[in-house]
């Protein structure tokens, strides 16, 4: 990843192509979800602590992290099984 502007984005030609559908899922899955948690964690940074809607953006956070956790796990098992079938060169 290369940070542009403030935002992530994928390099072209990037290092890494996932090896299953399933950890490709995976992936999908933790970029949209960190892209949510930077939106969340500025809004949040930007608003006074008495604000009416901090309870609300807290909760969405809550909801992204546990999503992200989520999808990390099983990434990580899947990334180890696909490593574990590559021939030992």
């Amino acid at each position: 990843m290369i940070k542009k502007r403030g935002r992530s984005v994928v390099a072209e030609g990037a290092f890494l192509s996932p090896s299953s559908a399933l950890l490709d899922n995976h992936f999908d899955e933790l970029l949209e979800t960190i892209e949510e948690i930077r939106g969340l964690t500025a809004i949040l940074k930007s608003l006074p602590p008495a604000n009416e809607k901090r309870e609300e953006y807290e909760g969405r956070l809550y909801a992204a992290l546990t999503h992200l956790d989520h999808h990390v796990k099983p990434a990580i098992k899947e990334w180890d099984r696909v490593v574990d079938r590559m021939p030992n060169d």
